[in-house]
């Protein structure tokens, strides 16, 4: 099998690459644009393979394209010299942040580069058997406080412009699915943790804030007690998540008479508040935590309290997570303390 993987050198990118050359025998084809303020990019992806084998290494091939812009006959050629079997749609502007501030950045970037994927998985669509949309559980909006979390298709309600772009690409990428039959599937992915993350995420912020004694700062509701919830997740499972679809599943068509795609919750491992993170993390590193408490909605306005899903279409295939959230933990934070130029600002 061929794989092409937009967003190849990103955080969860560069774990799904490595997971594939070292699990499968399928040649991989990556793509990434290597802009300047994607920071790290070359060097995660670079270390992500380091220690590959040379027969694993010389089934990848990375071409740079900058998706926001539409593919251009050469490279088109280039890229889909050989036919593809499958399209992992990756690449997006994750920042949330970043959204609230300069929205109109995030919605084109994640727009467009949605529409140009999907626009060369349609000129490719008669040897394409899968199309994978890579898409949050943001989108579903908050999961309350209780409760299992969001069933498989539930309601879309984008409480951010970086959830409502991925909103976007999930609807423009049924459309391709009904309109053009490219055999689309969606996934909906949780807070992913691991090697090679961005200082900037809240797993590698409070390493390095334990570590260094300052204080991490965790968002909580207006009583200052009921603490942001999230349901983290281990790279290493969301890659191995995503290689058993696009190994074991054979998409709905619409011409089948299906009304919808097909669409797979690849959850955390843990339902934890980011007091009970923070914690952890101090006693793994086995140094005391110092915290203050601030009102979500003062630094993320439409801030969510809780993110979770319900994965019953998944557990239905027969996949089981690799590693524990407790190994999970554990291994990154001794992975950060061999390599503080990731986690250290």
């Amino acid at each position: 099998m061929r794989v092409l993987l937009t967003g190849i050198a990103g955080f969860i990118g560069s774990h799904t690459a490595r997971w594939i050359l070292e699990h499968t025998d399928w040649d991989l084809v990556g793509v990434e644009s290597w802009k300047p303020h994607h920071k790290n990019s070359s060097l995660r992806l670079q270390e992500a393979l380091n220690d590959l084998t040379e027969e694993q290494l010389s089934r990848l091939k990375v071409h740079r394209w900058d998706i926001t812009h539409e593919l251009t006959t050469p490279a088109y050629r280039e890229i889909f010299r050989d036919d593809v079997d499958v399209i992992i749609n990756m690449a997006s502007d994750s920042h949330v942040t970043r959204s609230v501030s300069h929205p109109g950045d995030t919605w084109y970037n994640n727009c467009q580069l949605a529409f140009n994927v999907l626009e060369a998985a349609r000129k490719h669509q008669d040897k394409l058997k899968m199309f994978v949309q890579i898409s949050t559980d943001e989108v579903y909006g908050d999961a309350g406080q209780t409760g299992p979390g969001h069933p498989e298709w539930d309601a879309i309600v984008p409480s951010n412009p970086y959830s409502a772009s991925k909103a976007a690409q999930e609807a423009l990428a049924i459309s391709y699915w009904r309109t053009y039959n490219v055999p689309v599937v969606i996934t909906n992915c949780m807070n992913v943790v691991g090697e090679w993350q961005d200082p900037e995420k809240f797993l590698p912020m409070v390493i390095n804030r334990v570590n260094n004694g300052e204080t991490v700062t965790l968002c909580a509701e207006a009583d200052g007690k009921t603490m942001a919830r999230r349901c983290w997740m281990d790279v290493k499972n969301m890659a191995a998540a995503l290689t058993h679809i696009c190994g074991t599943i054979t998409p709905s068509r619409y011409l089948e008479s299906r009304d919808r795609p097909d669409r797979f919750h690849i959850v955390g491992e843990d339902d934890l508040d980011v007091l009970e993170l923070a914690t952890l993390v101090s006693e793994k590193i086995g140094k005391e935590l110092i915290s203050t408490i601030i009102q979500g909605d003062t630094v993320r306005p439409g801030y969510d309290r809780r993110y979770a899903l319900e994965d019953n279409n998944l557990k239905a295939t027969g996949f089981k997570h690799p590693f524990t959230f407790d190994d999970t933990i554990h291994r990154v934070v001794e992975w950060s303390k061999n390599n503080p130029n990731w986690v250290y600002e």
